[in-house]
């Protein structure tokens, strides 16, 4: 038995959201009660699983009462949360990172800012919006986002300055089981630009693209993974899986970016599904038994969304024009095409219907062995088959082209990548 607990999830605990409390309604069993949720863990075989960094008390006070956790945990919290700290422990184990300056406060950041004269990224241990790194061509760009930051949100906030490094975002995860690296390394490219040719602005996720190597990959290896087993140890770093997400530059050099120690939105959704039985994975890993063998295909999807997405709600008293906007098309929950989101069952339980005030709904997923079969299978889905009322769905058609030009550049950099990356396609995106 699963029990899955995230920063949106009505358990009661830290950061829980009003508008958010329908998610699910209908469709899985729900509590408002920690404690109730607490009782229910305690059934045989149970295994509670956040998928969220920022939950970590909830995650310990869970393990001592005795309670089989996967994910969440004060490591993981400060490994994503204090960059400082978890670039320590990549440096430490041997991977490079892009130049960069530390600094207190958006205050320091910003006079900083002004003085420099190349690319650069501002990233904040704060949340600040979905898109928490922002980049800049100049010094007086990043000066003037800043200032507009400062005035939204306040000056307060340790934040970094990073030298922009041209290259390909990739993302290298492994599952840990508390003591060793199990399994193999799994490899995620996604984009996160909302519209076609990457116009508008940068979203958790629009389409990605997921594989786990069949060796141990030359990532790896250029950041450092092995070395990595020990620190893991010392600071008690709970089972979960861990990402570094990186960018490889045309040299072939791997420079470390950012941890992500939970599930990725949308790259764990996809990657489950190359998972023979999701229970006994996360079991093994819960357990320290060997995980079983991942498939060896493809696993791509693209996001769906309806307007006002991507505008993020944060007051009890906002009200999503989405909320209630039906959904037809879906066969069951659990959709071969379909990975759900913001929804709950319709009052007539005819339907599903978006119950967030962001409208994301969820993902079109497809698994095979070739990009552009996949691609043409969850386009085809998205514009066939799944309907929303009074609206039109939003999602990205270009993912396939997008995908293949990464892996062509991988390859030239002297990195694996799943073949079927390389396959083209007969037909133009729609």
């Amino acid at each position: 038995m699963l029990v899955w607990i995230g920063e949106e999830t009505s358990t009661g605990g830290p950061k829980t959201m009003y508008s958010h409390r329908s998610v699910g309604e209908g469709l899985v069993p729900r509590t408002d009660s920690w404690m109730e949720l607490m009782a229910f863990a305690r059934e045989p075989d149970t295994i509670m699983l956040f998928d969220s960094s920022g939950l970590g008390g909830l995650a310990e006070q869970a393990r001592k009462a005795g309670i089989t956790v996967v994910g969440g945990g004060k490591f993981c919290d400060r490994l994503e949360k204090d960059r400082g700290f978890g670039q320590e422990i990549a440096e430490q184990a041997g991977a490079q990172l892009p130049p960069y300056q530390e600094f207190g406060s958006f205050g320091e950041c910003l006079n900083a800012a002004r003085s420099m004269d190349k690319p650069m990224y501002f990233k904040s241990d704060r949340y600040v919006d979905s898109d928490a790194t922002h980049g800049a061509d100049t010094g007086e760009e990043m000066a003037e986002y800043l200032e507009g930051l400062i005035k939204k949100y306040g000056a307060h906030g340790k934040c970094i300055l990073q030298e922009k490094i041209d290259g390909v975002p990739l993302s290298t995860a492994r599952w840990w089981n508390g003591r060793d690296w199990v399994g193999p390394y799994q490899a995620t490219y996604e984009n996160k630009k909302f519209m076609n040719d990457n116009v508008g602005t940068a979203t958790g996720c629009s389409f990605n693209v997921v594989w786990f190597y069949q060796h141990e990959p030359e990532i790896a290896r250029q950041l450092g993974w092995d070395n990595l087993t020990e620190a893991f140890r010392k600071n008690n770093a709970p089972p979960g899986i861990y990402d570094i997400n990186c960018i490889v530059a045309e040299d072939g050099t791997a420079y470390f970016l950012e941890w992500t120690p939970r599930l990725g939105y949308d790259s764990e959704m996809t990657s489950f599904r190359l998972l023979p039985d999701l229970g006994e994975f996360l079991h093994a890993v819960a357990y320290g038994h060997d995980v079983p063998e991942p498939y060896e295909e493809l696993a791509y999807s693209v996001r769906l969304s309806i307007p006002p997405y991507p505008w993020e709600h944060g007051k009890k008293d906002e009200k999503g024009t989405a909320d209630g906007t039906q959904l037809r098309g879906v066969d069951g929950l659990w959709d071969g095409n379909f990975i759900a989101y913001q929804v709950r069952l319709g009052e007539d339980q005819s339907c599903l219907e978006v119950a967030g005030p962001e409208a994301l709904v969820g993902l079109t997923l497809a698994v095979g062995d070739e990009l552009p079969a996949l691609h043409k299978e969850v386009i085809d889905y998205a514009k066939k088959k799944l309907k929303v009322s009074g609206t039109s769905l939003q999602y990205r058609t270009d993912g396939e082209r997008d995908c293949r030009k990464m892996a062509e550049k991988l390859v030239e950099a002297g990195y694996d990548i799943h073949m079927g990356l390389l396959v083209e396609s007969d037909e133009e995106d729609d």
